[in-house]
């Protein structure tokens, strides 16, 4: 086990010249007392334990201070204020002023440790007060265990080899865009039919398991798509809801993430019983008059006038994603790093926070997100190793290049997550301001710019690709005539297993293809 041992010694604010004479008094006052003694230690990967022992004059001037500053303001009956005995002061007071005199010296000490030392640390100090207790004669001794920031050196990055996505604007593509108009306009109507993707069910839950108390979740609104009730993330809850009605009852398991909320449920597997009372399907307005002047158009083509102007927007913000991604992914292949275990454990929730920021900023609508966020807390784990690692880099790079984040740079950024999904700036800033997730805004902005000053310095070439939607959209025509195709071999006289298989051959095949295209453009 490594050993390194180093004294801790208080650093005077000013000089001799600028300080006051009550000033210069307690800094001379301070610098006979002995200094902290300070151990530290490997305790495990990236984590550090840190043996603190504070001398008794310390102890004894902490006291002295704190006893002259309530002194001058106790009130004891019989006493006017700031003449009452030292003796009658500590037996009032003295339980309160041991407390906070444990506290302030346990501060300051840890506080000058760390700010001392050669690490960075991450995380917060795993320390309990309560259990540090002051002793009445002799030196305070504590220790503590901290994780600490991976040390690792830069590869060069001048002229990584990057590839600038081109596309052009089609009929094609305005013709999706407004086909995303007309769905977010969508409206749900009860109906006694069975649920299909993209219709909303309106149910109650019961979360079991094995010991652990029974969760009755009644009036739930659930997308027939995955999702996630009560934090837990069901991936499967589209196809599950999928071909059911009003009255049945529909049965899930999952394995509660284990950063979950609740304690209890953390790691477990939970079987979710989802009793369906009515179904809600999703219609979608037609492309006529009414609908154009809904959104404020006088015409079919101002509409599609407008839609060319905001994807000619999304492109250029997309394909600075993707050489951005090419760039990130340069970094993650060519750079190793340990992580600090208790970080990522409990990164899942930020996680989650910042791809939320992430995606609103590419113009994804909120009701969307859900989707996305499911995905990513059932596979949390490895994804927050994988964001963990570039956010380490990423850092390094912006502490070398000294890029810093102003609040006009975050207000722009708000700026254009509101344009990108028809809200007001003010609206979307408090909505991020609730959920915790402003201060993401401004890492994810330091970031980029972290990425774009090695985009500077790269060896960029141009390559022509079809937008991913549209790629998107036809591997799921591609999808739709396998299914129909193996459905008429069922009808043929073809076993139904033969026939299940043969789609979902295909379905794999389609969507192994149309990943393989995604991912040609962005490495």
């Amino acid at each position: 086990m490594a050993e390194d041992t180093t004294k801790n010694t208080p650093e005077d604010q000013t000089t001799p010249d600028q300080a006051t004479p009550d000033q210069a008094s307690d800094e001379e006052t301070q610098d006979d007392l002995p200094a902290n003694d300070v151990q530290i230690e490997d305790a495990g990967t990236l984590k550090k334990k840190i043996t603190i022992t504070i001398a008794r004059e310390r102890i004894d001037a902490k006291y002295d201070e704190m006893f002259g500053e309530l002194s001058t303001t106790a009130q004891i009956p019989g006493f006017r204020i700031g003449r009452a005995p030292k003796r009658l002061i500590e037996k009032r007071f003295g339980k309160d002023i041991g407390d906070d005199v444990r506290n302030s010296l346990v501060g300051e000490a840890l506080g000058d440790a760390l700010e001392n030392s050669e690490f960075k640390t991450v995380g917060e100090p795993d320390i309990d007060l309560e259990k540090i207790e002051l002793p009445e004669e002799g030196p305070l001794s504590f220790d503590l265990e901290i994780e600490v920031a991976p040390q690792f050196d830069l590869p060069d990055c001048k002229g990584i080899k990057v590839e600038k996505p081109t596309a052009e604007i089609t009929d094609e593509h305005i013709n999706s865009y407004i086909d995303e108009l007309r769905e977010g306009r969508g409206t749900f109507e009860d109906t006694d039919k069975a649920a299909k993707e993209g219709d909303m069910v309106v149910a109650g839950a019961k979360i079991t398991g094995e010991d652990i108390d029974q969760a009755d979740r009644p009036g739930l609104t659930l997308r027939v798509a995955p999702g996630q009730i009560e934090g837990l993330p069901l991936v499967d809850l589209g196809d599950a809801l999928c071909g059911k009605c009003a009255g049945e009852v529909v049965n899930v398991s999952v394995t509660a993430p284990a950063a979950h909320p609740n304690e209890q449920w953390r790691d477990k597997k939970l079987d979710v019983a989802i009793t369906i009372s009515q179904v809600r399907r999703h219609v979608i307005p037609q492309l006529d008059d009414a609908f154009i002047e809904s959104i404020g158009f006088g015409s079919l083509e101002e509409v599609r006038d407008f839609v060319r102007t905001r994807m000619d927007y999304r492109l250029k913000s997309e394909t600075q994603q993707a050489m951005r991604d090419q760039i990130r992914k340069y970094l993650l292949d060519n750079i190793e790093i340990d992580l600090p275990e208790g970080v990522v454990n409990g990164h899942t929730a930020r996680l989650l926070q910042r791809h939320m920021v992430d995606l609103l900023y590419r113009g994804v609508p909120r009701e969307k997100i859900d989707e996305n966020i499911t995905q990513l807390q059932a596979d949390a784990s490895e994804q927050a190793k994988i964001d963990l690692k570039l956010q380490f880099i990423l850092d390094k790079i912006a502490e070398d290049h000294d890029i810093q984040v102003n609040e006009a740079e975050i207000n722009a950024r708000i700026a254009q997550i509101a344009a990108m999904n028809n809200s007001r700036p003010e609206r979307v800033r408090q909505e991020l301001q609730r959920d915790g997730s402003l201060e993401q805004v401004a890492v994810n902005i330091r970031e980029d710019k972290a990425v774009d000053k090695l985009l500077e310095q790269a060896e960029i070439t141009e390559a022509k690709v079809e937008p991913a939607k549209a790629e998107a959209k036809k591997a799921k025509k591609t999808t739709k005539k396998a299914v129909k195709k193996a459905e008429k071999t069922e009808d043929k006289g073809e076993e139904k297993p033969k026939a299940e298989k043969t789609v979902k051959k295909t379905v794999k095949k389609t969507a192994k293809k149309a990943a393989k295209k995604t991912k040609d453009k962005t490495d």
